[in-house]
């Protein structure tokens, strides 16, 4: 029984973890942050920047 007890214990534990990392550090679990999507967007072309000097 302690087996089990400990086994789920160790099992929140570790979701619990994993929320705090996917929550505070989203690409570090493969989630698509704000810094991801900066930087995509920048690949695309899509910033304000880079429109407004090819605007000119």
């Amino acid at each position: 029984m302690e087996v089990i007890i400990a086994l789920v214990v160790l099992f929140v534990f570790v979701t619990i973890a994993f929320l705090a990392i996917a929550y505070f550090l989203p690409e570090w679990v493969g989630i698509q942050g704000k810094v991801a999507k900066e930087i995509e967007s920048q690949h695309r072309g899509d910033t304000g920047e880079m429109n407004k000097s090819k605007d000119q």
